[in-house]
């Protein structure tokens, strides 16, 4: 076709460029109706966890960036049916520089009592300046577990005092300082799997619940559990990231043998030695921390459990309080004898 023309509006076009136009247009208009074949395709396909993941993951990215701030946004689904929340990541979007942007993000996505939260920032600024709370994730877990729940009614008023308080059948809510440094010291991660022994009036575990999406908590006072899982349930409804704490009535002495090992356990009540079967549960580089010690004279103790290539255990030790005495109430077996080899009993 080489000197071949076309005369167009009295114009003379060169064929090589009458060829290229008319290559593009069948080109254009294949690939066109290509593209809704290839997205037909791709739905068909995206069936696989992987995939469905992989859709997940960029959504988590958009929340991450700060698209999406409402706790119900934060619910995924691990695998058909299965569904869960990311209390971490609701905490991570929380904005804590100031109390006036705190305030803000909270009466958006919140529905608290303004007293209350009031009383909670208040709380978390003198936690920090006493290094109860040294992690900014420990600051935002904290700032977004309501006490003011898991305090029984015949406390009301008390919901953040400098105090533990009666929650019935002989348990105790421990004080906001203590549960804060109890909970820097598991420096729990994202991916940690924790185990909380005794479950008491719920509010260690649903602080836990926005460190990390794997938290397993055992109750041994029978009417205690059912009115804290009651309790739970209720509440799950307005703070979906207490949906993920596993829940079980039993001795806590012995573990939770099915979900083992774990990254992290805290022990909520006092007892003279570490429970064998807890320390076998605990993964070699994990912590546990608990009240340790006779009655009346128990310090809280951060325990790092190390396995070395010979498989031999080490254990290294520390006073989180540098010697001041806590109290916790005994730690007991199932018909209420306490596991501490003395008789003594704590006064609490």
């Amino acid at each position: 076709m080489k000197g071949f023309l076309i005369n167009f509006f009295n114009k003379y076009i060169p064929a090589s460029h009458v060829f290229a136009v008319f290559s593009g247009l069948i080109i254009g208009t294949a690939f066109g109706l290509s593209i809704p074949l290839v997205v037909l395709s791709h739905a068909e396909r995206v069936a696989s966890y992987e995939e469905v993941s992989a859709v997940s993951m960029v959504e988590d990215a958009l929340r991450l960036a700060g698209r999406s701030n409402s706790e119900e946004d934060f619910s995924y689904v691990t695998l058909p049916g299965v569904q869960k929340y990311d209390g971490p990541r609701l905490a991570q979007s929380m904005p804590i520089e100031t109390k006036e942007a705190w305030l803000s993000w909270m009466s958006k996505n919140r529905g608290d009592d303004p007293v209350f939260l009031e009383q909670r920032w208040d709380w978390a600024q003198r936690l920090v300046i006493t290094s109860e709370l040294k992690r900014p994730e420990d600051v935002r877990a904290f700032l977004l577990t309501p006490r003011e729940y898991f305090v029984r009614a015949e406390n009301k008023g008390l919901e953040y005092a400098d105090t533990w308080l009666p929650i019935g059948y002989g348990a105790t809510i421990t004080d906001p300082d203590v549960v804060s440094m109890m909970t820097t010291t598991l420096n729990v991660q994202p991916w940690d799997r924790v185990l909380e022994i005794g479950t008491g009036s719920g509010y260690q575990s649903a602080i836990l619940s926005y460190l990390t999406k794997d938290v397993y908590s055992i109750e041994i006072i029978r009417p205690l559990y059912l009115e804290t899982d009651a309790l739970y349930r209720d509440l799950e409804r307005n703070f979906p990231s207490f949906s993920v704490i596993n829940r079980r009535l039993g001795d806590g002495y012995y573990g939770w043998e099915e979900y083992a090992p774990f990254d992290k356990i805290i022990v909520t009540c006092s007892i003279d030695h570490i429970p064998p079967p807890l320390l076998r549960q605990l993964k070699s580089g994990g912590i546990m921390v608990l009240p340790l010690g006779p009655p009346n004279r128990q310090y809280i103790m951060e325990i790092v459990k190390n396995e070395e290539p010979d498989g031999s255990i080490t254990l290294s030790r520390r006073d989180v309080y540098n010697g001041q005495i806590v109290k916790f109430i005994p730690f007991r077996d199932e018909i209420g004898v306490s596991y501490s080899s003395s008789n003594g009993e704590s006064s609490e």
